[in-house]
């Protein structure tokens, strides 16, 4: 039998000093609790070693940290990890999309009903769910391209990826499919009390051949969470009523 077995105390006490040691890069305890759906009580039970979280807790801490199971048992500086990219640090010191500016209180993380109006026109135009993931240097915004717009693209093609930061209280967003096509520009601001589940602005459409064919488009997205029944309602709706967008001209 090895002789470095360790009881269930120590394995404890090494997920509390390693938590610890992972949520130093928040400034406030309470709001990285409310970014990870977890109790501020419990949250300082782990961190002060007193018990482990349940095996789908810690499935969301390891996730959200993008770390592995092994925060149990070595030490974090043991374990070996993705090195960082260089612009993380650009992104949480200078466009201030890091989890201490850019809070759920502002843009929660989940699925997103969206919808563009033609500045024109009273009845949105595109349709689509976005998805927004936070992670401790931004928030990542995922999303596809309606098939009728793009009726010949593989899924990949029409795949949108994009980040989110926040200047103040007012959100953008930068997105893009593979290779700069339908580059979009988002800004918006969340609403108040009976519409705070929704966020209004606009969406800068930027063309990759002139700036004439630029365009600009009200915007409209409704929080979803991650609500199943609520996210399919809205996949069927938006399919239902996106509308082939326009051949081009010439």
């Amino acid at each position: 039998m090895t002789k470095d077995i360790r009881n269930p105390a120590e394995l404890r006490r090494m997920f509390g000093a390693n938590l610890r040691q992972l949520s130093k890069q928040y400034a406030s305890v309470s709001e990285l609790c409310r970014q990870l759906g977890i109790n501020r009580t419990q949250f300082n039970r782990y961190l002060g070693g007193e018990c482990f979280p349940r095996p789908d807790v810690l499935d969301r801490i390891c996730r959200f940290f993008e770390v592995d199971a092994r925060i149990l048992l070595r030490p974090l500086d043991e374990i070996e990890r993705a090195p960082t990219h260089p612009a993380a640090a650009a992104l949480t010191d200078f466009l201030g999309s890091g989890p201490s500016t850019l809070t759920e209180s502002l843009f929660p993380a989940g699925f997103y009903y969206a919808t563009e109006t033609e500045l024109d026109e009273q009845q949105p135009s595109r349709h689509r769910l976005l998805h927004a993931r936070r992670l401790p240097q931004c928030t990542l915004v995922r999303s596809y391209e309606p098939r009728p717009g793009m009726p010949q693209a593989a899924p990949n093609e029409r795949e949108v990826q994009g980040i989110a930061a926040c200047a103040g209280r007012q959100i953008y967003m930068l997105m893009s499919c593979r290779a700069s096509q339908n580059s979009r520009i988002y800004l918006f601001t969340r609403g108040t009390d009976a519409q705070s589940d929704r966020w209004r602005g606009v969406a800068i459409c930027l063309s990759k051949t002139t700036a004439s064919a630029t365009t600009t488009r009200r915007v409209l997205l409704r929080h979803l969470g991650d609500d199943p029944s609520a996210v399919l309602t809205a996949v069927r709706t938006a399919r239902r009523l996106e509308r082939p967008s326009p051949e081009p001209v010439g």
